[in-house]
């Protein structure tokens, strides 16, 4: 059972798009963040679970995780790999007259590796790396790389109480429609990267974090390459524990983006800008099977309109998260998250974004579990000539049986929906598929 439960927390929450919608994948560069916590890329908005992506992201733990069965000296290993297949409607994320639909492969390799080189200092990985090839359709032969979001490299050093973290978050997306502020793409891969050093100084009843971090984002095929940008990103925050189930504290963070275009682009050219956030925010427990946190305050954000004129408007607005997550047993285990703010747009300066998000990962019978998840997405843009107000939502399902000690697989379905006051950047995609995994 235990094995079950991990797998299937891994397919909801590791692999591209996952469910920690207030601060995963998208959550947007503007952002208060919390022990490195950052987004993993400018400017987008949370997007629904991915089942796409088969076996679990393997996690790079300390020993006694029970997730490591292969040691060389001090460090330890685990792997898998595994093969997919899968239709997809809408690969594109097109209106209808546009769309293009194809059967794809989708076989990957995951490792995870914990190297303790010395008593207090480690050296973690977590990586899942996967290729799509589709086999029909109006896509026949188009080949996608993808990279998990959950893959991280970091280097964990230890000095008294106070804990640093060096570390890179790397990752290559592939689906469009994983990202509500993104419109229509004739073949999506964007790649990812978060690299930036933590200090968190831990002295039980009180803890300060403070880091810096530099985001990169950059197409690999071409399309939407006026999205291409860096930003740099400088946070702290300090909480008291007020109490054994509730810690208070204060959070800000100065954070800029950078578009590598400038404006040779024309019309799709999009602004520089900078944010700056400031805010109380709290965290505990309910019950002990019960966590939740979250965090209120003011967001500034103000754009440089020399690469491009024609998208005005700088925001003041204020910004709150939510989230709340339930071990109802030891069988079943759900969460929820909610969260408003200002992030930079792909089509103007910003998109004031509002998200909700629900999950659950269920323990059926013996080797059978469920998982799934609900999700909506408010997007409202700043003026300019590509500018949009949007709503996506849908929905996640994903069945899974535990074949044997190492083998796992698993069948999905998949179902997005985007409404657009710019009509032709509605669309509705569905994704069907099976997945087989194997650890070793």
């Amino acid at each position: 059972m235990p094995a079950i439960a991990f797998i299937l927390t891994f397919l909801l929450c590791a692999v591209p798009g996952a469910c920690v919608h207030a601060q995963s994948y998208g959550s947007g560069f503007f952002n208060p963040s919390q022990s490195a916590a950052m987004a993993v890329a400018p400017g987008s908005t949370p997007g629904p679970v991915d089942f796409t992506a088969g076996g679990p992201l393997i996690g790079s733990r300390g020993p006694g995780t029970g997730r490591y069965n292969m040691r060389v000296g001090p460090v330890q290993m685990n792997f898998n790999a595994g093969m997919g297949a899968a239709y997809n409607s809408n690969v594109n994320a097109s209106s209808s007259s546009n769309r293009q639909a194809g059967f794809y492969l989708t076989p990957r390799v995951g490792v995870g590796v914990y190297w303790p080189f010395s008593k207090l200092n480690n050296l973690t990985l977590s990586a899942q790396a996967g290729y799509n090839y589709y086999l029909t359709g109006n896509v026949q032969n188009q080949q996608q790389f993808y990279l998990s979001p959950g893959t991280q490299l970091a280097f964990n050093i230890f000095v008294g109480d106070v804990e640093i973290s060096i570390y890179t978050r790397p990752s290559i997306m592939t689906n469009p429609a994983y990202d509500p502020n993104v419109n229509t793409s004739s073949n999506y891969n964007t790649a990812n990267n978060v690299a930036g050093v933590n200090v968190a100084w831990d002295l039980n009843d009180i803890f300060f974090n403070v880091g810096v971090a530099n985001s990169l984002t950059y197409t690999l095929t071409g399309d939407n390459s006026n999205q291409n940008s860096t930003g740099n990103q400088v946070y702290a925050n300090a909480s008291f524990l007020v109490q054994p189930y509730l810690r208070l504290g204060l959070q800000g963070s100065v954070s800029a983006i950078y578009y590598f275009a400038g404006s040779s682009l024309g019309a799709n050219s999009l602004n520089d800008g900078i944010s700056y956030m400031l805010g109380p925010f709290a965290s505990g427990n309910l019950t002990r099977y019960t966590l939740w946190s979250g965090g209120v305050g003011w967001q500034i954000s103000d754009f440089d309109e020399n690469n491009n004129p024609l998208n005005t408007g700088n925001a003041s607005a204020p910004y709150f998260y939510f989230s709340i997550s339930n071990e109802l047993n030891r069988y079943f285990t759900h969460g929820f998250s909610a969260n408003f703010m200002t992030l930079p747009s792909y089509q103007s300066n910003f998109v004031q974004s509002f998200s909700l998000n629900y999950n659950f990962s269920w323990i059926l019978i013996r080797d059978w579990s469920l998982g799934g998840s609900l999700f909506f997405n408010n997007g409202s843009q700043s003026p300019g000539p590509n500018s949009q107000d949007y709503n996506q939502a849908g929905f996640n399902l994903s069945l899974g049986y535990q074949l044997t000690k190492n083998w796992f697989a698993n069948v999905y379905y998949s179902f997005i929906g985007r409404g657009s006051t710019v009509p032709i950047n509605d669309y509705q995609q569905q994704i069907l598929g099976v997945n087989l995994n194997y650890a070793f």
